[in-house]
């Protein structure tokens, strides 16, 4: 555009396309895209339809066979020697076709802003076949008045390629307007924080134009696919595309070939340029945010020996907005965005699920899927608003069906703070086969019970009915409503119970079974009522909660904001005292009473008396130890999680998650609790020398409220610093409970400050690697089972009040993690990455843990073995039980 202001004339353009597949075409496996130090290759599947369709002009391509062999910073082409193998040379050869097809070209135009290495490459080109290079940006700056220029001129161009994280962030920012970015403040934060070029010259983004003013039609980029690298580099790889008519009076139509030219134009956007943002009709290209296509974010998924999995992080491929949909920004709307976000959401996890590869031999059969939704055993539901509960679950319904439906936790994370600004997550726990296990009609044969089976699972269900001993899952889901426990508040299960061996409890509220009502606007009522509702589930699975293997506690936020630190602290200390009163209490509910199981005097609930308290008060005036008593059958050593979110279903303020062991295994497996102390032996790499827990500090600066990465851009800084970091240090601690040996084990790892201040310059790398040490210690030597047991890696993190800071510390977390894990297990057999979660939170806390200690991050490690614990159980119980 620039280079038709001066007076040229667009004659063709010229493409070096990569070694790799254009649109429609098939990729060679082994033919892989190499990087250029000189071309971009982003986005070159969509070059011909940009060219010929949209500009309307003559294409000339080229495929590019040569590599990097000369990166000196000045090129000469004496240099490359007889074989001219070096990239340079593909574009000579391309050039040189153009001008034997169009023997009038004179010029060729470049965008180069500021690098030597690519101007002085197409210079050398130019010179040898008598061209005259055109290079009008060449060091125009400042940056954002060249951008802002381009904005303004009706440049619209999406991000194909970001390569600087975690300032960018591919799942949140490919496929976003440059408009968007520049104009929402992105660009310019991080700009301040990492010096960031906002032009993108350090390689930090590369761009595709989608129109412009000299464009006879618009390119639509109607399927396109991001690939997420480990490193934090991102690309958006175009499936499918196509030109479109582009709409009378768009904000091209107003561009002027007789303008001023570009410097003219960019000190007229330095003399009005303001820090404030622009008002929302000047935000050029944000329609794109509106309408974008669909996206492949693939979920993670870990598989199991025996058919057990986890899919984890499953995201809407699009994130809808409501202008593109006609709805309004009130509540109403956002719950109707929210619903076609799960509805996505549910089509992913469809594909996944009859993609999943259960075992090495396992072959897909056509027409057959190995796993359905009626195989999901558990669902963790992660919404920004709780608001959106209601109307998700009439879909969530028809997708999961309303008999035997998984169990089910849901709660709100807060706006703004799911991947990309998504609205709705999840995560499931899937038992191959288990949807047909438990359909199988009853006193029916085995064959006519496996006719009806698909292909794909007859054999793998058909061995499981022949096993009496331990059934592959039960559900427990009651409807009516009764004084026993709630009916679940949506289509869900109230526990499903796996292999007669683990269960899975639906997070429970505090409502009064009888009414639906939650029992009182208070916090500490209503927790107490979760612990109830939950053990009355278990006696009904002839359990209590002497089996639990660990718990996850929720607290609403406005109950844990207070005037200081040491008001939360307070709140956290109530809560673990009211979790422990009731774990000694079995919430108030006489095991197997009901059943029939326990009718001794001595199993009277609390001796006889009306309460706990009275019970406690009478027997101490006896110099009774009650709670030594419960000690004796109950464990007062349960690890709890306790954690503070925005919202909970129907305005709940507590609520309460569960896995347990089942009576059965409890009653012949011994459960255990580990903790990463100087008196467990297995521990001593996550202890210093004297015993105690590893103090970890940083070598390089993140401020965790920023999720900087530790880069120090000014030397000067360096030395200044340094002392500040030695002076934060990090205590990592861990607490794990197991069944027997090598069966099954659920855990918290946690990171947190030993000073009293809550903000301090540490580095998540460092922090992470040691708490997958702390971890895998206690994983391996007390529970006795192995990293590739491992099947859920949920991380909590403390999320910042800044979007944007908060979106970019989760993307540093995950990359982190899955980096790391690949650096320490990747090279040994079956050590696949665990599924995981990386979920925000206000505050947390874990029980046992120093509570003058606040955690920043923390890890839910799920491990197990079932095939093991049920041969386990098989070997210690009666076998014909």
């Amino acid at each position: 555009m620039e280079c038709i202001r001066n007076g040229h004339e667009l004659v063709a353009c010229a493409h070096l396309s990569p070694r790799r597949k254009q649109i429609g075409q098939d990729e060679d496996a082994d033919e892989q895209e190499e990087e250029s130090y000189m071309y971009q290759t982003a986005a070159s599947e969509c070059i011909p339809i940009q060219v010929e369709q949209c500009l309307g002009v003559p294409l000339v391509i080229r495929q590019c066979v040569g590599k990097s062999e000369n990166t000196l910073l000045v090129y000469d082409h004496a240099d490359t020697g007889s074989k001219g193998q070096d990239e340079v040379e593909d574009l000579f050869q391309l050039l040189a076709n153009v001008k034997e097809q169009f023997p009038c070209v004179e010029g060729v135009s470049t965008g180069a802003i500021l690098s030597t290495y690519q101007r002085t490459r197409i210079e050398s080109v130019c010179g040898r076949l008598g061209l005259t290079p055109l290079s009008y940006l060449w060091r125009m700056g400042p940056q954002r008045s060249l951008l802002e220029c381009m904005l303004k001129d009706g440049i619209e161009a999406v991000l194909v390629k970001v390569a600087s994280p975690p300032g960018l962030v591919p799942r949140k920012h490919l496929n976003k307007t440059l408009g968007a970015l520049y104009y929402g403040g992105i660009f310019d934060k991080l700009k301040e924080k990492f010096d960031f070029h906002i032009c993108g010259e350090g390689g930090e983004y590369e761009t595709l134009v989608l129109d412009c003013p000299i464009f006879k039609k618009k390119l639509i980029l109607s399927k396109v696919e991001i690939i997420e690298g480990d490193d934090g580099v991102g690309v958006l790889e175009i499936r499918e595309c196509h030109a479109e008519d582009k709409q009378e009076g768009g904000s091209c139509a107003s561009w002027d070939v007789t303008g001023p030219l570009l410097y003219e134009r960019m000190r007229h956007v330095e003399a009005s340029q303001s820090h404030s943002l622009p008002a929302q009709s000047d935000m050029k290209g944000e329609e794109t945010l509106d309408t974008l296509p669909e996206i492949n974010v693939l979920p993670h998924v870990k598989v199991l020996p025996g058919g057990l999995a986890h899919v984890s992080e499953i995201l809407s491929p699009f994130i809808p907005c409501s202008d593109a949909y006609s709805y309004s920004s009130s509540v109403d709307g956002e719950a109707e965005l929210a619903v076609l976000e799960a509805k996505s959401i549910f089509s992913v996890l469809q594909a996944t699920l009859e993609t999943i590869q259960w075992t090495s031999s396992f072959e897909k059969q056509t027409g057959h899927c190995a796993a359905t939704a009626k195989d999901v055993v558990f669902v963790h539901l992660y919404l920004s608003d709780i608001s959106h509960f209601k109307d998700i679950n009439a879909h969530y319904s028809a997708f999961f069906g309303t008999v035997l439906p998984p169990s089910r936790s849901c709660v709100a994370v807060g706006k703004n703070v799911l991947p990309g600004g998504r609205r709705v997550m999840m995560d499931c726990l899937v038992q191959r086969g288990s949807g047909e296990y438990m359909r199988m009609s009853p006193g029916s044969s085995l064959m006519d019970s496996t006719n009806n089976l698909s292909p794909a699972n007859a054999s793998f269900v058909a061995d499981h009915i022949r096993n009496p001993h331990h059934l592959l899952r039960t559900t427990l889901h009651v409807q009516s409503i009764s004084h026993w426990a709630p009916v679940c508040v949506g289509p869900y299960s109230q526990a499903n119970t796996l292999r007669s061996a683990l269960i899975f409890m639906a997070g429970q509220i505090g409502l009064k079974p009888e009414t639906m009502k939650l029992v009182s606007d208070d916090w500490k009522a209503q927790l107490y009522q979760c612990w109830r509702n939950t053990s009355s589930v278990l006696d009904a699975l002839q359990g209590s909660l002497k089996d639990t293997l660990g718990a996850v506690v929720y607290i609403a936020s406005k109950e844990i904001i207070g005037p200081n630190k040491c008001y939360r602290l307070k709140v956290w200390e109530i809560c673990e005292n009211i979790c422990r009163q009731c774990l000694r209490s079995n919430g108030s509910v006489q095991s197997g009473i009901i059943d029939g199981i326990k009718v001794s005097e001595k199993d009277e609930l609390f001796g006889g008396y009306e309460d706990y308290e009275t019970y406690r008060e009478v027997m101490a005036s006896q110099n009774i130890d009650v709670e030594a008593i419960g000690n004796e059958t109950v464990r007062d050593n349960i690890p709890f999680l306790m954690i503070s979110l925005p919202q909970m279903p129907v305005g709940a303020v507590s609520e309460v998650e569960l896995i347990c062991a089942t009576h059965r295994a409890s009653s012949c497996l011994p459960i255990n609790v580990a903790s990463a102390s100087d008196e467990e032996p297995h521990l001593k790499n996550a202890l210093n020398d004297n015993g105690k827990p590893k103090t970890f500090r940083s070598g390089s600066e993140i401020n965790w409220d920023t999720g900087y990465d530790g880069i120090i851009y000014d030397e000067s800084q360096k030395s200044t610093k340094s002392a500040t970091i030695e002076d934060t240090p990090v205590k990592i601690q861990s607490v794990f409970s197991h069944i027997g040996h090598g069966c099954a084990a659920l855990g918290f790892t946690t990171a947190s400050y030993s000073s009293a201040s809550e903000t301090k310059p540490i580095q998540s790398e460092n922090i992470i690697d040691q708490m997958l040490d702390s971890a895998v210690s206690l994983i391996q030597g007390s529970a006795c089972l192995g990293i590739s047991n491992i099947l859920h890696i949920r991380l909590f993190y403390v999320c910042d009040s800044d979007r944007d800071n908060s979106l970019a510390l989760r993307s540093s977390l995950q990359s982190s993690l899955s980096c790391l894990w690949n650096a320490k297990f990747g090279n040994c057999t079956n050590h696949q990455l665990p599924a995981t979660s990386i979920v925000p939170v206000q505050a947390m806390a874990v029980s046992s843990f120093d509570s003058s200690s606040s955690p920043f991050l923390t890890m839910q490690f799920i491990v197990a073995d079932l095939l093991h614990m049920e041969t386990e159980m098989w070997i210690h119980n009666k076998r014909a039980s």
